[in-house]
């Protein structure tokens, strides 16, 4: 996607097309914005309004242009506009496929005038040092064809805001708004998702998922209980497994046990994936695993989640995502939702047009999936 000025241009009335489709039902000046905003993204490889007016090139000076945009950003999102998105995307994905839940952060070190600017910690140093900045819950999902991860829920906030009530508030409100669109998919979290809540508010809301758990967990096994660690420790991997790790094809041997655990009297299947690391991993799920190809495939779409971490990086490197110049966290926010939609719009044209440029842009730049044979 380094070369993605050229591409789009080449694919500018697709991209407005699609834009269209958002901004069905909204109104003129909404149609208009939302046009003007993801073209601008992607024609800038940007987020900085500045350079959406210079792609623009409306016949006006420049810097209306940039504050008919701010003001507009100010704005709440009509939720026909949202609507439209999410039913799209919902067209682009398998209705029992993974759709992946995790945390991200934007980091503004030198940020003065920030509204709410928070201290987060920055995931991105070898130190994990906190800095400055803001928290943002992203869900996404994989495109049926391609496997390009695309986002059906992006949320920035900040710890310090006066409507803030706490992380899990934010995750469980980003959820609710995504399950209506996706009620059989499953869910996957890593491990800093292992929390009784969690699970509580998974079943309330009849949703499968699959979240590796934490070594402190404990686990009820044939009428005892225990430590995670403990049980994995007592069984070996009984069948093979091909998954993709740290970006190459990897062999992991895989075991299912039936445990209970404090969140709920349920069964679950802890499913245990060994050979990959000095400590195997552990995942819990609710989707029925009677089979070994029901097990791979809760081992693989877990192992799918590592194209979260590429749309992340493709978000904050080539559309540069923390870099952007806004300073109202409404404004925040609804640029951070344009920026998802925006590479939503790549993902369903590569998705579209499997022999396309585009689609070989995306896939050789985000060192996609190789396809199977």
């Amino acid at each position: 996607m380094r070369h993605i000025t050229t591409d789009t241009y080449q694919m500018k009335r697709s991209i407005l097309s699609f834009a269209g489709h958002i901004s069905r039902g909204t109104s003129k000046s909404w149609r208009k914005f939302i046009a003007d905003v993801i073209y601008g993204i992607l024609a800038s490889g940007s987020c900085i309004l500045s350079r959406f007016a210079d792609v623009l090139r409306e016949d006006i000076l420049k810097v209306n242009t940039v504050e008919r945009m701010a003001r507009k950003l100010a704005e709440d999102i009509p939720e026909q506009a949202i609507d439209n998105y999410l039913t799209m995307v919902k067209d682009m994905v398998r209705a029992d496929g993974p759709v992946y839940v995790d945390d991200t952060d934007v980091i503004k070190p030198y940020g003065k005038a920030f509204e709410a600017l928070g201290t987060v910690r920055d995931g991105s140093s070898i130190k994990k040092t906190n800095e400055k900045g803001y928290l943002v819950t992203e869900i996404t999902a994989l495109t049926r064809q391609t496997r390009q991860p695309i986002s059906v829920h992006s949320h920035l906030y900040s710890a310090v805001s006066e409507d803030f009530k706490s992380v899990n508030e934010v995750t469980f409100d980003a959820l609710k708004a995504v399950f209506p669109y996706f009620r059989e998919a499953t869910y996957v979290f890593d491990r800093g998702y292992d929390m009784n809540a969690l699970y509580t508010f998974m079943y309330k809301h009849n949703a499968k998922f699959i979240i590796r758990i934490t070594k402190d967990r404990n686990l009820y096994h044939k009428n005892k209980w225990f430590k995670a660690t403990t049980l994995r420790d007592m069984y070996k991997g009984k069948f093979k497994c091909n998954v993709m790790f740290n970006g190459k094809l990897a062999e992991c041997w895989v075991s299912c046990v039936n445990v209970q655990m404090t969140a709920s009297r349920k069964w679950l299947k802890l499913v245990l994936v060994y050979g990959l690391s000095d400590n195997p991993m552990m995942l819990v799920t609710n989707r029925p695993v009677t089979s070994k190809k029901e097990a791979n495939e809760v081992v693989k779409d877990y192992f799918m989640r590592w194209r979260i971490e590429e749309y992340f990086r493709f978000k904050k490197q080539d559309l540069g995502f923390e870099n952007y110049r806004v300073r109202r966290l409404k404004a925040m926010n609804n640029l951070n939702q344009f920026i998802s939609m925006a590479i939503g719009v790549l993902c369903m044209l590569a998705e579209k047009r499997t022999s396309s440029k585009l689609r070989i842009a995306i896939m050789r730049e985000a060192n996609g999936q190789k396809e199977e044979a």
